[in-house]
């Protein structure tokens, strides 16, 4: 039976008929049509597999060419076999159950099985299985569909992970936080035990980014981060707020003394030196503890008293520790000050709008602002923000204070029109409990109405978070709110957990990229990685993306380069007045968009070395071979260079001291990866070296010193490699837009 169906697939086939018709499969029209179907499947490509529905072994009796592409076996090799042997020894995979049940029931189902190659690596199959009946409607056969979906899966745990893991650490994030801490606080309610909520800062972080910079700031935090899980228990939570502040959930504790030594153990490890580079850094962690019951009721009262008994260490000379107590309620009481003032700041006209600009990415124009509250306060002044809206948010005074700025926003955007200004597109954030109050739509559309603004020009952001607290009535909220003519955004993406499946429910025009992923796209290559993956993510859905938090021109320009669409930051403007963003968008400010040494006839050599003389005798050198010659003194400047320049072939010594060439070239790879990298290094380097080459993080390594003759000739076949490359690439494009 096997060999007949499989001899059958492989029939010659003729072309001269096309009739379709398999009812009369004894004619010769008949024939012809079934080996053109034949024909059709051989050629698919998805893997086609048929198992016989009779023999309960379900043995495999034809395999099309895509599974054998697919999976690595030969069809000899699976011909009489049961398919269970794709999954290797993962046979309790609940996708497994979904096909075993659909096979009893002579069913079709769909399922994502993980599956094994033939050389045993993993991958993930999109399996599509269907009964086939004979012409008495018994069915014998099962026809499976097999599709590669590796990278798909790939890319959605990846945004999983990232919902609920902070990017740089990889501990808990907020969400995830509050997720354990909520169970925390029912395991304590039924068994009556004791939580503790431990809240820790790290004590003048700043001045080690402002003196060793972001890239040392970020490898500290990952020291600390694995200092803190080696101090606590395995079911204690680690979590990472922003920033250097850290929170440690502590469950099922006997008595309170128990969180007081582990923050003295925590106090011990973080005050021993962390080398960064051979350079040895100290800090000193100041930490605030709070209990349930004792102290608060809920997950907000627990981090607010904990953050007050964290800065009442901050006062006592930081690196300690302090559980919150009732005479602490002094700062409480100036809280409440705060609260109290921020009502009257409402009906005393004491709140104002500024305005950022955001710029297209590909024409530099102004095409939009975000709105962005201040209270300019009697008595202190201009107080940002992050200052009074979380306090906003917790009281209830957010609703009131929303409502102002969507109405204030409306009116300014309005006026602006009347004025002769171009229309411009002005984004308001909603809160969480903007989301949850019941009118929220009808009080949009009585702002629009009131500022006689035309819906198209009113851009509203929610961040994910808030959207997924219940996506049911986030989506129904949407597409209300998209009903009106409004257009929505989704702000801070990747910081809470979305998943694509949600997204594509939600009615978003636009997805804004938090800045945390922007900060350091140009120098970590994660960074990098997880922003061009948004960036096309969020293209293939048909969002268009505006990337937050844009501080130098070469994050401006790698995030052009990945085509992202718009960009807000202090690259291009700060957040204006009124008035201020008026003379903005009237002087037609434009975002600089120099274009990189993009005519890639000129070539472009980067050396990077921190000697001077060395530059100085490469330079004078090579530039008689007409070279254009950039230099660089270090990995971090060097990564700076590559942001505004088109570069084809980079050489850097081993033994730079912040970041060895071996390390900054191994970066370049993953964020420039057409690059030719070569390293200068001396004979003592070269185990690291040989590593570096297998790992294709270098090209070819030259020894120090070296040879005139030798380096120049090395260097031309760099060029005449990246060439090579540059054209198969290009070929490869064309071959695939023709097909």
């Amino acid at each position: 039976m096997a060999m007949q169906v499989h001899d059958a697939f492989n029939a010659p086939v003729d072309d001269s008929d096309t009739d379709l018709n398999l009812n009369s499969l004894n004619s010769k029209a008949g024939q012809r049509a079934l080996q053109l179907f034949v024909r059709a499947v051989e050629a698919s490509t998805n893997g086609v597999m048929i198992t016989d529905a009779v023999d309960p072994k379900h043995p495999i009796i034809y395999v099309n060419p895509a599974f054998e592409r697919i999976t690595g076996f030969a069809a000899s090799a699976v011909v009489n076999r049961n398919a269970r042997f794709l999954a290797g020894s993962a046979l309790d995979q609940s996708a497994l159950d979904v096909i075993r049940s659909a096979l009893r029931r002579r069913r079709a189902a769909q399922a994502v099985v993980q599956c094994f190659r033939k050389d045993e690596t993993p991958f993930w199959n999109q399996v599509s299985v269907a009964p086939v009946p004979d012409e008495h409607g018994v069915v014998g056969h099962y026809v499976s569909i097999f599709e590669d979906v590796s990278e798909r899966v790939y890319r959605e745990n990846q945004l999983v992970h990232l919902s609920t893991h902070d990017v740089l650490t990889g501990l808990a994030n907020r969400t995830l936080l509050d997720d354990r801490l909520d169970q925390a606080l029912m395991r304590s309610v039924r068994d009556g035990s004791i939580v503790a909520v431990m809240l820790i800062d790290l004590d003048r972080f700043k001045q080690v980014n402002d003196s060793l910079g972001h890239t040392a700031g970020d490898r500290l935090l990952k020291a600390v981060a694995i200092r803190l899980e080696h101090c606590v228990r395995e079911g204690d939570t680690v979590a990472r707020l922003g920033g250097d502040e850290f929170v440690l959930v502590l469950a099922d504790l006997s008595r309170n003394e128990d969180a007081s030594m582990l923050a003295r153990k925590i106090i011990l490890s973080l005050t021993q030196p962390f080398d960064l580079d051979g350079r040895e850094v100290f800090v000193t962690p100041s930490i605030g503890i709070s209990f349930y019951p004792q102290d608060g009721e809920n997950t907000s009262s627990l981090l607010r008293l904990a953050d007050l008994a964290m800065y009442q260490v901050k006062a006592s000379g930081r690196n300690g520790f302090s559980c919150f107590s009732q005479d602490m309620n002094v700062r409480a009481q100036a809280m409440a000050d705060l609260e109290s003032g921020l009502r009257q700041a409402l009906e005393k006209d004491e709140l104002t709008l500024y305005f950022q600009p955001k710029a297209d990415l590909y024409s530099g124009q102004i095409c939009g602002a975000e709105a962005l509250i201040r209270w300019q306060h009697p008595i202190k002044g201009l107080i940002p923000p992050e200052q009074f809206i979380p306090l906003a948010e917790e009281s209830g005074i957010i609703l009131p204070l929303g409502e102002w700025v969507l109405r204030e926003a409306c009116r300014q955007a309005s006026l602006w029109q009347r004025e002769g200004m171009p229309g411009l597109t002005i984004a308001v954030n909603f809160s969480a409990r903007q989301c949850r109050q019941h009118n929220i739509v009808e009080v949009v559309a009585q702002a629009l109405q009131d500022a006689k603004l035309d819906p198209q020009w009113l851009q509203l952001e929610l961040t994910e978070s808030m959207v997924m607290q219940n996506p049911d009535q986030a989506e129904i909220l949407l597409r209300r709110l998209k009903a009106l003519g409004v257009s929505l955004a989704m702000d801070d993406f990747g910081t809470g957990y979305s998943s694509l499946g949600y997204l594509k429910r939600f009615p978003f025009d636009c997805l804004k990229i938090d800045q945390s992923f922007v900060q350091n796209i140009t120098t970590e290559p994660d960074d990098a990685l997880i922003a061009s993956a948004v960036i096309a993510m969020a293209h293939s859905l048909r969002l268009y993306v505006v990337a937050e938090g844009v501080e130098t021109e070469s994050q401006m320009r790698y995030l052009r380069n990945q085509k992202c669409d718009q960009m807000q930051g202090f690259y291009f403007s700060w957040p204006l007045s009124a008035t201020d963003f008026s003379d903005f968008v009237r002087s037609s400010a434009c975002l600089p968009l120099r274009r990189k040494s993009a005519d890639l006839s000129i070539r472009t050599l980067l050396l990077v070395d921190e000697e001077e003389e060395v530059l100085e005798a490469l330079r004078s050198l090579l530039g008689r071979s007409g070279y254009r010659i950039l230099t660089a003194t270090s990995g971090a400047l060097a990564l700076e260079l590559l942001g505004l320049n088109e570069v084809q072939v980079i050489i850097a010594d081993q033994r730079l001291s912040q970041m060895s060439g071996i390390e900054f070239l191994s970066r370049v790879k993953e964020i420039y990866p057409d690059t030719v990298r070569l390293v200068l290094s001396g004979s003592s380097d070269l185990a690291s070296v040989t590593g570096a080459i297998n790992r294709g993080a270098i090209f070819r390594y030259l020894t120090k010193p070296w040879d005139d003759t030798v380096l120049q000739e090395h260097i031309r076949k760099a060029f005449a490699h990246y060439d090579r490359d540059r054209a198969a690439r290009t070929s490869g494009a064309l071959r695939q837009r023709n097909d």
